[in-house]
């Protein structure tokens, strides 16, 4: 940390401090983007990683010029302090000084932090998400008994509901449920840990579901999921994609999940609950109707599709000489993907989160209304090749169009 605990004391009186992980990942910036205006906060602190060429003042620095322009992102500079550390670490890997620093400072966690590396082994994924997990909570529950902190805030993902067929809702979490993933498993093995401390301190759960580009810019800084089969086609790798058009995709963009969360952290109801950021029941869309609509907006081939059911079939007999190598690599590579590619049958219920946050002036957004600039971004970008203007732009502008739309 870069700042004492003297100077610290000193300002933002009366207002709450926070502490946040994962500010480099793309759900991280986007909530930093819209918590600087909040009145209700103060400062607040980044927890990252040193790297070898890369302090954690450097880190930050970055953050702030990727996220504010650069005038917006010199005033920041006081206000947004480095933490240096580690959640995959006991202790969050901080230094006595800046636990007491923090003990003493911080109000309120919200732990983004999280490896969202679908393919990654178990263990690995488990160390990230589920001890990861852990260890911000051992490091809150120091600060609730001998600080000043009043509330923990989780980001997980609507995907601890597994590969179990059925409706999900809030307060769902233990189905008796196969995982599709191992991004799945160890995320719905750190809310089992969260329900043990639930006792300890006031908790707010957030799950997002398949998280999609800005609706208003398209701006995103991956392609996963729900862009996994329009990219194969895209680069031509295939022009036949494994999936059941008919599947449900329940997809929603960074804006609405950054907006629920930072409406939510502010509602002095939501410890103690679980909130689905999802599209919702009835408002999903289906895998024909996304390669329709990428090839209207995005200009690419329609591609033909071929069920997983017929696929595995063909892939047991000698039929198999049909495909090449590099498709059936290509249809390895996407194997963290199948479950939402074929269809799992899970759908969720997010009418009560839904009903919360327009009280709270956030309104859902739905595929139909934002789909082209999230598809033109893909072309505009080439596919995250280049940005067509800089990163902060897009986080300003979304933040801004938020502000419209949750207004009117």
């Amino acid at each position: 940390m870069n700042t004492t605990t003297e100077n610290l004391k000193t300002n933002s009186s009366g207002l709450t401090n926070l502490l946040l992980t994962g500010a480099t990942g793309f759900v991280g910036k986007a909530v930093l983007s819209r918590l600087v205006d909040k009145p209700a906060y103060g400062r607040i602190y980044l927890l990252v990683r040193t790297r070898s060429n890369a302090s954690a003042e450097s880190r930050v620095a970055d953050v702030l010029r990727n996220v504010f322009p650069p005038d917006q992102a010199g005033e920041l500079a006081s206000r947004i302090i480095p933490v240096t550390g580690d959640f995959t670490l006991p202790g969050l890997g901080l230094s006595e000084k800046d636990l007491e620093a923090l003990r003493t400072d911080v109000h309120h966690i919200l732990h983004c932090g999280a490896s969202t590396d679908f393919g990654a082994p178990l263990e690995e994924a488990r160390q990230q998400n589920t001890e990861g997990t852990r260890h911000v909570l051992d490091v809150a529950v120091k600060l609730r008994e001998t600080g000043v902190l009043r509330r923990l805030d989780y980001v997980s993902t609507a995907f601890v509901a597994g590969i179990k067929r059925g409706l999900v809702k809030e307060n769902d979490l233990d189905r008796g449920q196969a995982f599709a993933n191992s991004y799945e498993q160890s995320k719905f093995e750190a809310e089992k840990l969260l329900a043990e401390y639930a006792n300890r301190l006031p908790i707010t759960i957030y799950r997002p579901s398949i998280i999609v580009g800005d609706s208003t810019t398209g701006y995103t800084p991956h392609f996963k999921v729900l862009y996994w089969p329009v990219l194969l086609l895209a680069r031509k790798m295939t022009s036949l994609i494994v999936c059941n058009k008919s599947a449900y995709l329940d997809v929603v963009p960074v804006d609405y999940v950054a907006d629920g969360i930072v409406a939510l952290m502010q509602e002095e109801s939501a410890p103690g609950q679980t909130f689905l950021l999802s599209s919702g029941l009835g408002n999903e869309i289906k895998i024909g109707e996304l390669l329709l609509d990428a090839n209207k907006f995005a200009g690419v081939q329609h591609g033909r599709s071929l069920p997983f059911w017929l696929f595995k079939w063909i892939n047991k007999t000698p039929l198999r000489r049909m495909f090449s190598e590099q498709f059936l690599s290509v249809v390895a590579l996407a194997s963290p993907y199948h479950s939402y590619l074929a269809g799992n049958g899970v759908r969720f219920d997010a009418s009560k989160s839904q009903a919360i946050l327009a009280r709270l002036g956030v309104r859902n957004r739905f595929w139909k209304n934002y789909r082209e600039p999230v598809l033109r971004y893909c072309v505009d970008s080439r596919w995250g090749k280049r940005l067509p203007q800089p990163e902060h732009q897009y986080y300003m502008q979304s933040a801004n169009a938020s502000r419209d739309l949750n207004m009117l």
